[in-house]
């Protein structure tokens, strides 16, 4: 008895979950016919969390987004839902994928969303004829990233031009200014060096002047003792004898 109850309790509550199940994608649905997407997404995203097996609600899920511009998020799930155990959904699963990343600019994703719609379903015209005109957008788009990166590379090779010139005229300024700095240094050595030649001059001048001064009171002096000298000479004079005295 005890274990039957438990059985029927686990079947009500399958049911109830079921029942919940069923009551979020149709209010989902509603939502989205009325184009409340954003209600919409999160009814959507409520019944994935009850079934998350279920490829139904990301699918749907991925169609609100859509709808709301948010492409690449709608890209996202479009792509969970393809790799759900959900064979009638994969192909238009991709199929929506790749328009998501085309509306996103992701013409590489695209590309790929599309050739997997076309494998998991071959005669998808529609399919195809997306898939060619992501592959003329994603030539287009190489095409502008490549023109792009030359300017880029233009800018680049501009900026350092004028950046080595710039370098180049501090360089020329600073030899200059460092040229002149050593001809005011040379120019302040050679006054330097001339002033201590005329002091050196003046000083030997100066020297000579005072030898020659020296010298002509020395000379005065000894003309004044030699004076002195022949008075006293004169003084002292021994007599001579006269000839009679011989």
């Amino acid at each position: 008895m005890r274990n039957k109850t438990i059985f029927i309790i686990l079947l009500l509550t399958v049911s109830l979950k079921a029942d919940e199940y069923r009551s979020k994608i149709n209010e989902g649905y509603d939502l989205y016919n009325n184009g409340e997407y954003d209600k919409a997404t999160q009814q959507f995203k409520d019944a994935a969390i009850l079934k998350p097996e279920m490829a139904l609600p990301t699918f749907d899920k991925g169609a609100a987004l859509y709808k709301s511009n948010d492409f690449e998020t709608a890209a996202g799930d479009f792509e969970s839902s393809a790799g759900k155990n959900d064979p009638k959904l994969r192909g238009d699963s991709y199929f929506n994928a790749g328009n998501a990343y085309f509306k996103a600019k992701k013409y590489d994703q695209a590309v790929k969303s599309y050739i997997d719609a076309l494998r998991a379903n071959p005669g998808d015209k529609e399919a195809k004829k997306n898939l060619e005109m992501a592959l003329v957008q994603k030539q287009i788009q190489q095409q502008q990233q490549q023109k792009q990166d030359k300017q880029n590379k233009d800018k680049r090779d501009q900026k350092n031009q004028d950046q080595n010139q710039q370098d180049k005229n501090k360089q020329d300024q600073d030899k200059q200014k460092d040229q002149q700095q050593n001809k005011q240094d040379q120019s302040q050595q050679d006054k330097k060096n001339q002033q201590d030649q005329q002091q050196q001059n003046q000083q030997q001048a100066s020297q000579q002047k005072m030898k020659e001064q020296q010298a002509q009171q020395l000379l005065e002096r000894y003309s004044d003792d030699e004076k002195d000298v022949q008075k006293r000479l004169k003084q002292v004079n021994v007599r001579s004898r006269s000839a009679n005295d011989w």
